[in-house]
């Protein structure tokens, strides 16, 4: 039986709270809503930089770092996005770094940079279970775990700077 990691959650928000943010927005003032965006946008550029930096130390890190290079950063997001993996980024031979679900079409290489995989000897061997569902990752969600509770505290004191007036 493969070794499962129990997760470990340092702060969790109900989809309510989430909703009940986002409805917030629609209450402040156009100049707090882009400083908001701006500190988002801010702390998702950080989450990058660290995912790329820990990308260097993954196995088959120069593909990894390719991936961890091509994010993408929401300029327009008010809660700070990321994305990974697309079409448009090809590597030779016409792999590409999307993440392709449940064994749908196309040869995307972002789960297994991510994860491993036990059938596939190009990628490392498969992380160890994380909780009920999903695997511990090499570079995206380890260090995205790992710089949580930074984000969340930095987001939650540039918030309540900016909501304090609304």
């Amino acid at each position: 039986m493969a070794e499962v990691i129990e997760p470990v959650r340092s702060v969790s928000y109900d989809p309510d709270e989430i909703k009940a943010i986002i409805r917030s927005f629609g209450k402040m003032a156009d100049y707090a809503v882009e400083e908001a965006k701006q500190e988002s946008n801010a702390l998702a550029e950080y989450a990058a930089g660290k995912i790329q930096t820990a990308a260097q130390s993954a196995p088959n890190s120069k593909a990894a770092v390719r991936v961890a290079q091509g994010v993408k950063v929401s300029k327009t997001s008010k809660i700070g996005e990321l994305a990974f993996g697309f079409a448009s980024q090809r590597f030779s031979g016409g792999a590409t770094t999307q993440f392709n679900y449940a064994r749908e079409g196309g040869n995307g290489l972002l789960a297994g940079l991510e994860f491993g995989s036990k059938n596939y000897p190009q990628f490392a061997a498969r992380t160890p279970r994380y909780g009920q569902r999903g695997n511990t990752g090499y570079f995206i969600f380890p260090t995205m775990r790992a710089i949580q509770p930074d984000i969340i505290a930095r987001w939650e004191t540039a918030f309540k700077r900016i909501v304090s007036p609304w």
